[in-house]
């Protein structure tokens, strides 16, 4: 019998519980691999974790996939019964989202008309941090995204001078065990 790709779980890299609040990349990254790699159950994963409060985005994440659109693509699709996990606007992150732009004002694109969610989802993740923290969980949060560490105005960036925890996609996977590859039958 002929060895076929497929997605399976392994033992978590670490036991501490975490919330991962996820960037448009991620969901994006996940979609192109499921387009070579027919991986049904990551989908399924991803669910189990959204529904034990372990993934969160920003409302702006969800508005960048359209769910409501004419023909929406998978993933507007699959994040549609989600709205829930995306937290809307706070005053704790307007302040934050503040600080952040005067730190690293070519952090967004002034020029869209459109609202960007990379500050708003920096912001979520540290009042997130800090509702842990003021309810003294043993929860780390992390922000999740496929941008390249080596740029000075990216997440990346933005979440090492506010110290937040970043990961991107591949990080993510082995934090939760999880491993595409071929699998012998």
């Amino acid at each position: 019998m002929p060895s076929e790709w497929g997605f399976t779980t392994l033992p978590a890299m670490s036991n501490q519980e975490k919330i991962y609040c996820f960037d448009s990349s991620i969901f994006i990254s996940l979609n192109r691999i499921q387009n070579y790699i027919p991986i049904p159950n990551v989908w399924e994963e991803l669910e189990k974790l959204f529904k034990n409060d372990r993934i969160i985005s920003h409302e702006f994440v969800y508005e960048e996939f359209n769910p409501e659109r004419k023909n929406p693509d998978f993933i507007a699709k699959w994040i549609k019964d989600k709205k829930g996990y995306f937290f809307g606007i706070t005053d704790k992150q307007s302040k934050k989202v503040e600080e952040i732009l005067q730190k690293f004002p070519d952090f967004i694109d002034a020029e869209k008309e459109k609202d960007q969610a990379d500050p708003w989802i920096i912001a979520l993740a540290i009042e997130k941090m800090e509702e842990v923290t003021l309810f003294g969980q043993n929860t780390l949060v992390y922000v999740v995204s496929q941008e390249k560490i080596s740029s000075s105005k990216r997440i990346p960036a933005v979440c090492r001078e506010f110290k937040v925890p970043h990961m991107n996609l591949d990080d993510f996977l082995k934090d939760n065990g999880w491993h595409f590859g071929i699998i012998k039958p």
